[in-house]
């Protein structure tokens, strides 16, 4: 039996978009707001079927859903503020010698590989996305003008269906092998 058990890497939620003009796309921390709903804070723009309102309901529970963020409401997000979640993985494998015959061997053995997520398919869960890109914000446009000057304010829809974690891919999920060998 084999457990690993890993901290989070550090991450900070940044912007898709350039916010700050420097030219650099999806390299700007956010700005957490006090409220969501003040538009003199952040202003949404329509995002498919969700309203400016139920966005700004969204990204109030988004804030409150992480202390990292809370804790920096009326400010730009440090860097590397937020971590992912503990990642355990646990790796079992049992091998059975079978009975011989003439000094010839035969066993059995079957390994699996991410045993927790074989127990529970919410366990060994691994981090999804790029810790460079964890977007939550996407700037749609500029109120008053195309950029940030004449005191345009950036709009933005926010991306509500983002999780940090998915167990649907490869490294999450459990995978199971069986052997028989033969020595003579």
């Amino acid at each position: 039996m084999f457990y690993t058990g890993e901290s989070g890497v550090p991450f900070t939620w940044i912007y898709s978009g350039d916010i700050n003009g420097d030219n650099s796309a999806n390299n700007d921390p956010i700005y957490i707001p006090k409220d969501a709903h003040n538009a003199s804070e952040i202003v949404f723009a329509q995002n498919g079927t969700l309203t400016p309102a139920a966005q700004a309901d969204s990204m109030e529970a988004f804030i409150n859903r992480y202390p990292c963020v809370a804790a920096q409401r009326g400010q730009i997000m440090a860097r590397n503020s937020c971590r992912f979640p503990w990642t355990h993985y646990m790796d079992v494998a049992i091998r059975q010698p079978l009975p011989t015959l003439r000094g010839q061997h035969l066993i059995f053995e079957l390994d699996a590989f991410n045993f927790l997520n074989l127990l529970n398919k919410n366990w060994g869960a691994y981090p999804s996305g790029s810790t460079n890109d964890p977007f939550i914000l996407i700037r749609q446009s500029f109120t008053g003008g195309n950029d940030l000057t004449n005191g345009a304010q950036p709009t933005f829809r926010y991306s509500p269906n983002f999780n940090l974690t998915n167990t649907q891919n490869a490294s999450s999920n459990y995978r199971l092998q069986a052997q028989l060998r033969y020595t003579f």
